[in-house]
């Protein structure tokens, strides 16, 4: 594992698709302890207040292209186990990227890929923000009643490039059952899913359906059980518990 660090990036996925365009070998990690302009899923803004965990690891799967989606879920599995480990805490991923503790958003996946110069090889950039040791207070007022970070639910702070090397280590091994048996690891997936059986919305450009959520299918698109009992299988969007 060869990690890159820095005090400040505008964005790691941004920096790694650099990185990852000029041939940096897989398993490279770049991380930085702030964030600039750090990027959600569908363009929205990532908030990176000081004491939060930011990196993107490139890696280059053996996967299939219709299979690269699912790297992220793999993320997601191995950001839980981690944080279940070392921190005594019951999280939960929220279809198909958050990292959910206590209802409160804990973290975020964006996954992203980009072809190898001179190959057919794709490397995938798995960037990942989780609140460690942030201070629910550093964070936009307007999100603060929705996020908390681990030592807010601890009462403990960690040490950020040992809890990096946990992670990094785990989305690895995720990925590797990914690919050695991707029921395997759909199913520790849906260990975790933060919706299941519960009523939920699906929002698609101007669409909005209501319903349950049902959990993954076997290509790891979420389903949603709406009231006529029809199941819809979802590709993009969002989904979000109906409060």
């Amino acid at each position: 594992m060869n990690i890159l660090s820095f005090d400040d990036l505008d964005s790691t996925n941004i920096r790694a698709l650099e990185m990852a365009g000029a041939g940096v070998a897989p398993e490279t990690v770049i991380w930085a302890q702030r964030q600039t302009a750090g990027r959600g899923q569908q363009g929205r803004r990532f908030a990176s207040p000081p004491g939060g965990l930011y990196f993107s690891l490139l890696l280059q799967p053996n996967l299939v292209p219709e299979q690269l989606p699912l790297v992220t879920l793999a993320a997601g599995v191995g950001c839980c186990r981690i944080i279940e480990q070392h921190c005594d805490l019951q999280v939960d991923l929220k279809w198909p990227n958050d990292l959910y503790c206590r209802h409160r958003k804990l973290g975020g996946i964006l996954t992203e890929t980009t072809p190898v110069t001179g190959g057919g090889a794709v490397t995938v950039v798995v960037g990942v923000g989780i609140n460690v040791n942030t201070s629910v207070g550093e964070f936009p007022e307007e999100v603060r009643p929705l996020v908390t970070s681990v030592c807010t639910l601890t009462g403990k702070t960690f040490d950020l490039r040992s809890f990096l090397h946990f992670v990094v280590e785990e989305i690895i091994q995720q990925v590797q059952t990914l690919q050695r048996d991707p029921d395997k690891l759909l199913a520790l997936w849906n260990e975790h899913d933060y919706c299941k059986g519960q009523a939920i919305k699906w929002v698609t450009g101007h669409h909005c359906i209501t319903g349950t959520g049902r959990g993954l299918l076997d290509d790891g698109r979420y389903s949603l059980e709406d009231r006529s009992g029809k199941i819809h299988a979802i590709l993009a969007g969002r989904i979000q518990p109906v409060l």
